[in-house]
């Protein structure tokens, strides 16, 4: 098989999992008011893009947020109560070997905060580093593992209001990627959230 052959073989593959993956976040939104306690509180996904860096190119994660329906709506829009983050993560380029093999996967995490009153409105798809990071930085953020979760909380809570608005604790769980199915979507997913 020739390079051009492998090459258009990868391309179509990446193109039908981002479908794929729109597919998954598109029913996600739909179901969460209906079938669960959770809204979706921004429609665009966040994620890392960039002109200038090659790994801005590939998009290799995709966020969306959903908070408890029955949380008080405050005038920013935001609900006072945590923020709910469903991460589908693909690759990790900066991941050891044995990491590596637990993708593509998906993050499930409860984002707790104060003062959310005090937010402006909305969020930027590239506010993504501000759900991204807290999961994975290590100098910032005290990462523990109890049982099958992560707990993140701040090493120095002024430096999580700089840079991770005021994030108070992060709790997560990782899900294979394909153990998510359009049957059991609400179990594996707001099922996660409940129990966060």
């Amino acid at each position: 098989m020739s390079s051009d052959v492998n090459i258009r073989n990868a391309f179509h593959v990446v193109f039908q999992t981002y479908e794929n993956i729109q597919k998954l976040m598109d029913y996600c939104k739909t179901i969460a008011p209906e079938q669960s306690n959770y809204v979706n509180v921004i429609d665009k996904f966040l994620r890392y893009k960039s002109d200038n860096d090659p790994s801005g190119w590939f998009i290799k994660n995709f966020i969306v947020l959903f908070q408890r329906k029955n949380d008080i709506e405050l005038e920013n829009e935001w609900r006072d109560g945590p923020i709910y983050v469903m991460e589908i993560e693909l690759y990790d380029q900066d991941l050891y070997k044995e990491a590596m093999e637990s993708l593509p996967c998906i993050h499930l995490s409860k984002f707790e905060y104060d003062r959310m009153d005090e937010w402006g409105k909305g969020c930027s798809p590239t506010n993504h580093w501000r759900f991204y990071f807290p999961l994975r930085n290590g100098d910032l953020m005290d990462i523990q593992q109890a049982g099958d979760s992560f707990i993140s909380t701040p090493k120095d809570q002024g430096e999580s209001d700089r840079y991770y608005w005021g994030v108070k604790r992060v709790t997560s769980r990782r899900i294979p990627l394909t153990d998510v199915t359009a049957d059991h979507v609400v179990e594996k997913i707001f099922g996660t959230f409940d129990c966060l």
